[in-house]
């Protein structure tokens, strides 16, 4: 009966139309569904002394170093940083590199959303519900004096829809620069993003998972793709006392970076935004 019910919750609408021996039938049914996963996978901790993280999806492969689980969390779930809700200390403190691989057709929201999803809740026994609350956030609008990136050129990037797999490149061809797929890069105190074709929103959700202390919202009204780099340093270092990392002295925060290099201000405001509650989590299973 527990099954059932909890069936239920997501699908009454159909089962209340049906016969009530199939109402059951139908319910076993959904719950027998197999969630989209890896066929392997391994999580370790991560080794002390290499402080850089990156993240790699292509071919049916995952790979992720340098990872905690928060930001595993944030990233699976596509949401920004901030907006996670239960997080304990060791989520934040511990760090994990992740490497995983399925059949190559798989497309890379798959391998970055539901199959790593799937992986977190077998590893960490990780349970999560979304909420929605009004919470502060960082506003992306223009700065008085103007735009300083310039729109991307015709053919300076490669269209990419992340619903599809990533195009193979040819034998010894380098790899080519996706459009809208920003690369962040940083040791929790000097950051750096650059990328080609990049949307407005996308920027804001890049520099929302940056370790700011608030979501990004886009408030800019541009459209088109943008090609851009960014450098910064943090004013609120994320992992300088794990790691033992020191800030650029002569780097700009991110709201100096922003208005200097690209146009862009960040401006504090209030707004409902979308939070992901931990209802469960262990420490992992390592293999």
């Amino acid at each position: 009966m527990y099954w059932c019910a909890r069936s239920l919750y997501f699908c009454s609408g159909l089962i209340l139309v049906a016969a009530a021996g199939n109402a059951a039938a139908f319910c076993q049914t959904q719950q027998s569904v197999k969630r989209p996963e890896f066929e392997v996978a391994s999580i370790r901790p991560h080794a002390n002394g290499e402080n850089g993280a990156y993240v790699q999806a292509s071919e049916g492969r995952l790979v992720m170093a340098n990872f905690s689980l928060k930001q595993l969390i944030l990233f699976a779930y596509g949401v920004p940083n901030n907006q996670v809700s239960g997080v304990r200390a060791w989520m934040d403190s511990n760090h994990f590199d992740i490497q995983a691989t399925t059949e190559s057709t798989a497309t890379v929201r798959q391998l970055e959303g539901p199959m790593l999803q799937t992986l977190l809740r077998e590893r960490f026994q990780l349970e999560v519900h979304r909420d929605a609350v009004e919470r502060p956030v960082y506003e992306l609008a223009v700065e008085k004096g103007g735009l300083k990136m310039q729109l991307s050129k015709e053919g300076s990037c490669t269209p990419y829809f992340m619903g599809s797999p990533r195009p193979v490149p040819a034998p010894n061809a380098s790899r080519p620069v996706y459009c809208d797929f920003p690369r962040l890069t940083g040791d929790g105190l000097n950051w750096t993003l650059d990328g080609a074709g990049v949307s407005i929103e996308k920027l804001a959700t890049t520099l929302s998972r940056s370790g700011l202390d608030r979501p990004v919202i886009d408030r800019t009204g541009l459209a088109g793709g943008f090609d851009l780099r960014l450098k910064w340093t943090a004013d609120v270092p994320e992992n300088a006392a794990r790691s033992g990392t020191t800030a650029d002295p002569t780097g700009p925060s991110i709201f100096t970076a922003l208005k200097e290099q690209l146009g862009l201000k960040l401006e504090p405001a209030k707004a409902p935004v979308e939070i992901l509650v931990i209802d469960h989590v262990t420490q992992p299973s390592e293999n």
